[in-house]
């Protein structure tokens, strides 16, 4: 079955997040920040002290998720889905506002 390899940061008990300083580690791996390049991974491993775990989701599993947030989305407001897209709209421009 054909899958997407990334890579995760572990310091201890916690996982690397990356929102922001004030937030940049979970306890929750499934809200971990993952990497697709090991480099960058270790990179940021060697700053924060701390290991990479290498994970596995295949394409089917990804399939399943974007299912239920294609559900949840198009349960949102108008207006809510608005802002959404227009987000999304400025990110793939680059635009940083």
């Amino acid at each position: 079955m054909a899958s997407i390899i990334y890579y995760i940061v572990q310091m201890e008990n916690s996982y690397y997040h990356g929102l922001n300083e004030n937030s940049m580690f979970t306890t929750d791996e499934e809200q971990a920040f993952a990497f697709t390049n090991s480099e960058a991974a270790e990179q940021l491993a060697a700053k924060v002290n701390g290991t990479v775990q290498t994970r596995e989701v295949s394409y089917e599993e990804l399939e399943e998720l974007s299912a239920d947030h294609w559900t949840e989305y198009d349960a949102l407001p108008k207006d809510e889905r608005d802002i959404i897209e227009s987000f999304c709209s400025n990110l793939q421009l680059g635009i940083d506002e």
